[in-house]
């Protein structure tokens, strides 16, 4: 079965039961979620869900946790208008991108900084008379024993892999494992990168621990706000969450968390533009 198909089968299931079928997936970055099959539903639940395969209609974005301040909310506007941990937003919000697959979190992340960093752009294959950086062209230049484009369209990149990647672009790269930092180190590293255009903090975490469905997941961290010791998470993936606001602390659990395929922590990397 579809995944498309797999999505419509849940129609008459209760939403929680749906997403402990769904949420299981816990892979190297932004892997999509695995799909389930009517098989694999409770029995009397799958002829109601076979029966509805054909009206089901998209839910849309995921409902935002209350522990988490959407950006579009007043209280998240007069947050970024308030701090002078923003400098980051400007420019990366410019650039802002949805990523183009289910698995793609990481270059939609990469993409967005290497354009927002003004340094020069490659020929793009989208817009020909314009250069560009471009998800579609990412990897153009990327030994694909560092990071291959059809693997990573299933499951994502590493804190490693992608802190590999970047460093074929000409940029400075800085990988900060979660495990080898302190709560007070992560908070001092977010806080001193969104103070300033010219670098910015890609940060790699696990959902669940900020209170969100889903497993690894890679976006740009865009300020920093010191009265509520959060920072503003832009998710390239639109169509599941907005950008939010984040307890640090929370962010920091993420980071924490063990990767499946690396067996090591996630955690941040920092692209700055080089010095001339």
């Amino acid at each position: 079965m579809s995944r498309d198909s797999s999505i419509r089968v849940a129609g008459r299931i209760s939403r929680s039961a749906w997403f402990t079928a769904i949420v299981a997936a816990t892979l190297a970055a932004c892997a999509p979620l695995q799909s389930t099959t009517v098989a694999q539903l409770p029995g009397s639940a799958a002829p109601q869900a076979m029966a509805s395969m054909a009206v089901r209609p998209a839910d849309g974005p995921l409902p935002v946790p209350p522990n988490l301040l959407p950006l579009t909310q007043p209280a998240g506007q007069q947050r970024l208008m308030s701090t002078p941990y923003s400098q980051s937003y400007w420019p990366l919000s410019q650039y802002f991108e949805t990523q183009r697959n289910e698995a793609y979190c990481s270059v939609a992340t990469s993409v967005m900084a290497l354009n927002a960093l003004g340094i020069r752009r490659p020929e793009s294959s989208l817009y020909p008379d314009f250069p560009f950086f471009s998800q579609q062209d990412f990897f153009r230049g990327i030994d694909a024993q560092v990071a291959d484009a059809a693997r990573v369209s299933k499951e994502g990149m590493t804190l490693d892999q992608l802190s590999a990647a970047l460093r074929t672009f000409p940029v400075d790269v800085a990988k900060f494992h979660a495990s080898d930092m302190t709560l007070d180190q992560f908070r001092d590293l977010i806080r001193d990168t969104t103070a300033r255009r010219d670098r910015f903090a890609l940060l790699n975490f696990r959902r669940v621990e900020i209170g969100e469905t889903g497993g690894g997941h890679w976006s740009p961290l865009a300020a920093y706000g010191a009265a509520s010791d959060s920072a503003l998470l832009l998710d390239v993936a639109r169509y599941k969450y907005p950008a939010v606001w984040v307890p640090v602390a929370q962010l920091y659990a993420g980071a924490q968390a063990v990767d499946n395929v690396s067996h090591l922590s996630r955690g941040l990397v920092i692209v700055s533009r080089r010095a001339n």
